[in-house]
């Protein structure tokens, strides 16, 4: 096969952010992020038929195969294949190389693949989608707790952060714990992890009460101190958020480390944006749902190739959407856009996705033999409380 000079350049990029992995690998996973961001699609042979250009379908599909091979189960058997765990720090580095700010959110979720197999993710969230960090992959619909893996997971990408960066870790109820609060709390991170609506707190100062009772109905909020839940050994001394936005039926209960004046009531809001992520890795974006890819390591070694495509595709997104705020061609824009008086903080209501205007962009650059090389990530503020809330914030005395 002979590759193209747009290939080499994404080939050299990759090296550069993940040393770790071998020439061969390198190689590998540059020809199926290529492969995958032509295709717009990472379905196997969506990516074979994309690559036809580099060589005969049989040379093709047995490099990409062999690239997501434990060393055993390859054609000439060795002990090397792809270490995707030692790949989590590299690539939050390389994202926090192209980040314009000092505060990150992190989502914990998981997603399905039919009855077949389950992943285990943490995500970056970023402009309304998000790019997974780090993950888990599980066959579906059996036995085993998530919470060590979830907890594993977290550990794993601490080396990657630093010690004067603003770390949130967002999780929808289904996945409170206390294990998951002690674990974020003790990486030096800042849980805002949702509750049941029906749990009990008692703010500082007055009796224990349900916490949805904190709030007479829609259109309220309350914030404040204390302690969450009845039983000792379950009970969590923070903040607790109760945010009853009108036409919800229940309201938001999260509960946080952070203080009370210090906390968005809008934040949890970001949460949304992994199921937006979750969308571009499937249906809208790159086909997970389509692949008939089954035993856990080598989906393990797809997601890489998920992420690594995500990444560039929501960078290039960036240029393009920051540019077109600006009034100028992409290609005339090499630096980011600062917030000014005539350039709001909040960008105004997206009519395309960030994930598909770099998707397209990318493979414009891709059929023209050039790709961007001034790329970055420059987040939006989080999300402010809904208009119109009466708010009550209570204090510690």
């Amino acid at each position: 096969m002979h590759p193209p000079r747009e290939w080499y350049q994404m080939e050299q990029v990759i090296a550069e952010h993940f040393p770790q992995l071998r020439a061969s690998q390198q190689k590998g996973l540059a020809l199926w992020v290529y492969g995958t961001i032509l295709a717009g699609s990472a379905c196997q042979n969506a990516v074979i038929a994309a690559l036809l250009i580099l060589g005969t379908v049989h040379a093709v599909r047995q490099s990409v195969r062999e690239w997501l091979y434990a060393g055993a189960d390859k054609a000439a058997p060795c002990q090397t294949q792809v270490d995707v765990v030692a790949c989590f720090v590299p690539l939050v580095r390389w994202i926090l190389s192209w980040w314009q700010g000092s505060a990150i959110a992190f989502a914990v979720d998981a997603t399905l693949h039919g009855d077949q197999v389950v992943a285990l993710v943490i995500s970056v969230l970023y402009r309304g989608s998000a790019i997974p960090v780090a993950w888990h992959i599980m066959p579906a619909n059996q036995e085993g707790a998530w919470m060590p893996e979830i907890l594993r997971l977290l550990r794993q990408l601490r080396p990657a952060l630093p010690s004067e960066m603003t770390v949130l870790v967002l999780a929808d109820r289904g996945l409170w714990s206390g294990r998951l609060w002690k674990r974020i709390r003790d990486l030096r991170w800042h849980p805002l992890l949702r509750t049941q609506d029906t749990i009990t707190f008692q703010p500082v100062g007055q009796r224990r009460q349900v916490a949805r009772s904190l709030v007479p109905g829609p259109g309220h909020a309350w914030v404040g101190c204390g302690t969450a839940f009845t039983v000792r050994r379950l009970r969590r001394v923070g903040t607790l958020c109760v945010v009853w936005d009108e036409g919800q039926t229940n309201p938001w209960v999260v509960l946080t480390d952070l203080p009370p004046t210090k906390v968005g009531l809008g934040w949890y809001g970001l949460r949304i944006w992994v199921e937006l992520g979750f969308r571009a890795l499937k249906g809208m974006g790159w086909q997970w749902q389509k692949t008939r890819r089954t035993d856990p390591d080598r989906v393990a070694r797809h997601w890489l190739v998920l992420a690594v495509a995500t990444l560039w595709v929501m960078a290039t997104g960036t240029r393009v959407e920051d540019a077109d705020q600006q009034g100028v061609p992409p290609a005339h824009l090499h630096t980011p856009v600062r917030p000014t008086a005539t350039r709001p903080t909040s960008p105004p209501p997206r009519l395309l996705s960030v994930f598909c205007r770099g998707l397209i962009s990318l493979q414009r650059q891709l059929l023209r033999g050039r790709l961007w090389k001034r790329l970055w990530l420059l987040p939006e503020p989080w999300p402010a409380a809904p208009l119109g809330l009466t708010t009550v914030c209570h204090e510690a005395t």
